[in-house]
């Protein structure tokens, strides 16, 4: 039986021909680092073939990949793609004390398929050069608490943040189709970013857009760093090529971009847009980024034929038994990127935008006049008519508190102005009543 010397143990030890060094380091307990679990994906367990090196097997194609990206010289193998079939002489890689202290068989990470979502904000250096930084803060804050809401629920979890930028990944616990709520994660921030802006534009004079990159790929998810700072992450080519997919949002005036990989996996669901071809650093050749407009997840496919029909160019939606208005007369949903307020108004059922023109606030909980046919907004005495969503009084509060308002207003140049909006109608949509449920529908 072929014999192998490992140095600097000064150590003999037998090995069959179909056994790697890698394991018969392992089997006479010679400490030998194998990041990846001896997988063929690094090149942390290089062996300088000192005597022998004929007597090594050929160089597989991982091997070869591996070596021709690593600083080696010749005569470098890697321990767990090299068997022997006569005698040799290995020194394993020991380069300092700390290679000494942490020589282990235990993998360092996992390689997984997952989905990678970059996000950054548009336009923030001119939206905040002029704030204070406690204002700076206090928006970032409430920008990336609606945005981790969203990664969160579709089962995502935020890896990173980079100034106003953000990272998230999804599929590392294997939960099922990630790419498919990776992308619809994509276009919810895109939703909630359109949500947030009449409140930015209100409060501050202006506002911001993101854009969004989604990939697919394999990356090494485990933990990095060390002491109090190690956290779990994931590193590889993948992360930095998501980054780029978000990037290219700029170049095509985009706000939701996907690659070629996530398209494959989610093509059957997805409703795109627009397509292009274009030039990825790092990448040679051309690659192909695809530009969503909708998703729908396999798992509610299905379900939506049931609950969805278009007639005389209406899309018409269903939302919920008639009974349910008994205990909660006022309801939310969500339909066609818009949230949708459904009022039981005696026995008939109407529909509007949830959000007041006015700031964007809620009309949910407002008040129902059923005399007038209006409904209040609440925050700043606005009444709207449920029927027609034509608006009825605007920003009813008495000379004296408006013009407190305004005083207190004026603290912040950017809200001034905000009770001189001009009267704004409120969308209102078509109900009807099928078989014990409420249907709205939208164009």
């Amino acid at each position: 039986m072929a014999k192998v010397t490992f140095l600097p143990d000064n150590k003999e030890c037998n090995s069959p021909s179909n056994v790697t060094l890698l394991e018969v380091a392992k089997r006479n307990n010679i400490p030998h680092v194998a990041a990846c679990g001896g997988e063929g994906n690094c090149t942390t367990c290089r062996l300088l073939i000192l005597e022998g090196i004929d007597n090594c097997s050929e160089e597989t194609e991982k091997e070869k990949a591996l070596i021709e990206k690593a600083h080696t010289t010749e005569g470098f193998r890697l321990a767990c793609q090299t068997s022997i079939s006569g005698d040799i002489t290995a020194r394993r890689l020991v380069l300092d004390s700390d290679d000494i202290k942490e020589m282990s068989f235990d993998r360092q990470g996992e390689s997984k398929k997952i989905a990678i979502l970059f996000s950054d904000i548009r336009g923030f250096t001119p939206f905040s050069e002029k704030l204070t930084p406690y204002d700076v803060v206090f928006i970032l804050n409430r920008y990336f608490k609606r945005m981790v809401k969203v990664i969160e629920q579709n089962h995502g979890r935020v890896d990173n943040y980079i100034g106003d930028g953000m990272v998230a990944i999804f599929g590392i616990n294997d939960e099922q189709n990630p790419a498919e709520y990776a992308v619809k994660a994509a276009l919810e921030m895109r939703d909630e970013m359109d949500d947030m802006k009449p409140y930015l534009k209100t409060m501050y004079g202006k506002d911001f857009d993101i854009g969004v990159g989604v990939h697919w790929g394999s990356a090494v998810v485990g933990n990095i760093g060390a002491g109090e700072s190690k956290r779990f992450t994931a590193i590889g080519d993948s992360m930095n090529f998501a980054s780029r997919v978000e990037s290219a949002n700029k170049e095509f005036k985009s706000r939701v971009l996907i690659s070629d990989e996530v398209f494959q996996e989610v093509k059957n669901n997805v409703v795109i847009k627009d397509y292009m071809r274009t030039m990825v650093k790092g990448i040679d050749g051309r690659v192909t980024l695809h530009e969503v407009e909708q998703i729908h997840l396999s798992e509610e496919i299905e379900k939506l034929e049931s609950v969805q029909k278009i007639e005389d160019g209406i899309n018409w939606r269903k939302c919920e038994k008639v009974e349910s208005f008994e205990s909660e007369p006022q309801q939310v949903f969500r339909i066609n990127r818009e949230n949708i307020l459904v009022v039981k108004v005696g026995n008939k059922f109407h529909a509007i935008n949830e959000k007041c023109p006015h700031m964007n606030l809620t009309m949910k909980g407002g008040k129902i006049d059923q005399k007038t046919g209006t409904i209040l907004c609440a925050w700043h005495n606005t009444t709207f008519c449920y029927k027609t969503g034509e608006v009825k009084e605007w920003i009813k509060v008495s000379k004296p508190a408006k013009f407190l308002m305004k005083t207190l207003m004026k603290s912040n140049k950017q809200a001034d102005g905000a009770l001189d909006v001009e009267p704004m109608d409120i969308e209102s949509y078509p109900t009807q009543v099928i078989d014990g449920y409420v249907w709205v529908g939208a164009k």
